[in-house]
């Protein structure tokens, strides 16, 4: 198990670091901080109970009562240990509270981990995204809830 929390300004570099190590692209400190600035109460942080980061989630507002998971990366170590899960609902949490009933996300189509992790926690793949990210490499765009319909457990 780990702690998870909102991550604040302070884990910037923490964030970064879990990100850039643990996903196939490169993001600027300025993406992630874009994330922090743009809803603050959106990212969150998984800790070990030393103290070091094990995983990170950076979400997004949008419009219509949505929400998007721009980065989520769990340690390679650490992967199958349930933080991915932690993490998944405390953002989950959080868009209840502020209203949102709708979590979008993109994914690669290769990721079949993660595509299977999204599903067995309620996301449907809704879009193929050809050459969606910066490689080439093919996406799925995965929803979970419904418009104007609140979640209903978690």
């Amino acid at each position: 198990m780990a702690m998870i929390r909102q991550a604040g300004e302070w884990d910037a570099e923490k964030v970064f670091s879990i990100i850039n190590g643990n996903l196939d692209d490169y993001f600027s400190p300025d993406v992630i901080n874009f994330f922090r600035m743009q809803w603050p109460t959106g990212q969150f942080i998984a800790e070990d109970f030393l103290g070091n980061p094990v995983g990170a989630i950076c979400g997004s507002r949008l419009d219509g009562g949505r929400a998007s998971i721009s980065l989520f990366a769990v340690s390679a170590g650490q992967r199958g240990r349930g933080i991915g899960t932690q993490l998944l609902e405390a953002f989950r949490r959080r868009c209840l509270m502020e209203g949102m009933s709708t979590i979008q996300l993109e994914v690669r189509t290769t990721n079949t981990n993660a595509i299977r992790f999204y599903e067995r926690n309620g996301f449907v793949r809704t879009e193929y995204l050809r050459s969606f990210y910066n490689d080439g490499g093919d996406g799925y765009r995965m929803v979970y809830g419904t418009p104007g319909i609140s979640f209903t457990s978690f």
